[in-house]
C-alpha cells in the first residue's frame, strides 16, 4: 500500500533508514499538476551518488528490498527502479521518482521529443531515444536536448 504522507521532505538523504525499504509515496505535483510516484531506496554504490536525473536500478541478485545502484548500460527495463531527482550519496537512503514528470540525464546523443527512452548505450545512469515505438521503454522525453544535458521527462518505472 503506498503512503500519501510522510513526515521527512522528499529531498532527505541519510545514513540510517527513515522509512521501509521499498515503501512507494503518491503525490500531485503543486508545479505540474501531475501524479508522481516516489521510492525510497538505499544507494549501495561504494563511492557514487545518485545525481539528479541518474537512473536508478535495482542491484544485482536483490531479491528483496530495494539496495540500488546506478542503471548499468542497455540494462532491462524491468530492473529500472527510477530516477534521481536530487542527490543520494553513496550508503545512504533517500527518494527517488518511480513515476511522473521528471528530469532524466540524456546519454552522449541526446534525447528527441515526444521519442520513448531506454537506458543509455555510452554511460551508466543515463537515457537513449529508443528505436522504434516496438521497443520497451520506461518514458518518453517531452522535450529535444544535446548529449549529457537534463531532460523533462515522463517516467513509469517497474524495478
Amino acid at each position: 500500500m503506498p503512503m500519501h504522507s510522510i513526515h521527512t521532505p522528499l529531498t532527505s538523504v541519510s545514513t540510517v533508514a527513515e522509512y521501509p525499504l521499498g515503501v512507494t509515496f503518491e503525490r500531485i505535483n503543486p508545479s505540474t499538476q501531475s501524479e508522481e510516484v516516489w521510492i525510497y531506496v538505499f544507494n549501495d554504490e561504494a563511492s557514487a551518488s545518485f545525481v539528479i536525473g541518474t537512473i536508478v536500478m535495482r542491484k544485482d541478485g536483490t531479491a528483496t528490498g530495494h539496495d540500488s545502484v546506478i542503471a548499468t548500460t542497455s540494462c532491462a527495463i524491468a530492473r529500472i527502479q527510477g530516477v534521481a531527482q536530487h542527490t543520494i550519496v553513496a550508503q545512504s537512503y533517500g527518494w527517488i521518482q518511480r513515476r511522473g514528470i521528471a528530469e532524466v540525464l540524456a546519454d552522449t546523443g541526446g534525447l528527441t521529443a515526444n521519442t520513448g527512452i531506454i537506458p543509455g548505450n555510452a554511460v551508466a545512469g543515463r537515457a537513449d531515444d529508443a528505436s522504434a515505438v516496438t521497443v520497451a521503454t520506461f518514458g518518453f522525453a517531452t522535450e529535444t536536448v544535446a548529449g549529457t544535458a537534463l531532460a523533462t521527462c515522463y517516467i513509469n518505472c517497474l524495478g
